[in-house]
């Protein structure tokens, strides 16, 4: 799973250059960053990726992290986007240290598609999104509603950003339900989830070094939804995840 996804990592940078014509006018950034997952999986430890920190636009095209799509309309407050990102949630079953969790299948990373609207509100900026699997995994649905605003400090910013996140019924299965032959094998008790609702708040701190090279930081602690924290496989309300990088502007 690691080896897949730092693999994937390497190609989305590269394909992130490969992909745009030489005519077109790009601008943005390309890094690396090293983030720390926690999924809520009982004895389970967080998973560290690293990850390409791209952000790179042209007057179509975008690359974003883990996604990569076209513009649908853009101007100076409002983009339409449809792209196609990697969803790196996972459960790998030998990584848990409890053997009922031990017994259980595991549960892959998939490819979403995904539509986006944002939006410059002059104060901050308010982004939806709605995504399906389309890899055949969950066939579940995520949306997400989030609003963030960066305050600058001369070299340094500070990006608060809270959200939320729906998940789907299908989605909330295929991750956090117990089928009958797992409950059968592990003891676990069955357990099949309806879609809900996961808060967020995020914190990001960013350092400018000159005009090109800038260091960032973030911490982000989620609320379970209630059908995910009463799943058997789960032992947290809440989780939190970490990431550090670097990224080189142009």
């Amino acid at each position: 799973m690691k080896t897949k996804l730092l693999s994937l990592c390497a190609l989305a940078v590269a394909g992130a250059f490969a992909a745009v014509p030489t005519s077109a006018t790009m601008s943005g950034s390309v890094g690396l960053g090293v983030h720390a997952y926690d999924l809520g999986y009982k004895d389970t430890d967080a998973v560290v990726y690293p990850i390409p920190t791209i952000n790179v636009e042209t007057e179509h095209f975008y690359f974003k992290g883990l996604e990569a799509g076209a513009f649908l309309f853009k101007n100076e407050r409002h983009r339409v986007m449809l792209g196609v990102s990697y969803m790196p949630w996972s459960f790998d079953a030998s990584d848990s240290d409890n053997h009922q969790m031990k017994l259980l299948d595991d549960r892959d990373a998939s490819f979403f598609a995904n539509a986006t609207y944002a939006f410059d509100t002059g104060f901050g900026l308010l982004t939806a999104s709605l995504g399906a699997d389309i890899s055949g995994k969950s066939e579940g649905m995520m949306s997400e509603v989030s609003f963030m605003k960066r305050f600058a400090f001369g070299q340094f910013g500070i990006t608060p950003q809270v959200g939320a996140v729906w998940t789907s019924e299908k989605f909330n299965e295929y991750y956090y339900g117990v089928s009958h032959a797992e409950a059968n094998r592990s003891g676990l008790a069955a357990y099949s989830p309806d879609a809900g609702v996961s808060p967020y708040v995020r914190l990001m701190g960013d350092w400018q070094m000159g005009n090109n090279w800038s260091l960032y930081a973030e911490t982000t602690v989620r609320a379970m939804s209630k059908e995910i924290k009463d799943s058997p496989m789960v032992e947290d309300d809440a989780v939190v995840g970490f990431g550090v990088g670097v990224s080189y502007r142009f």
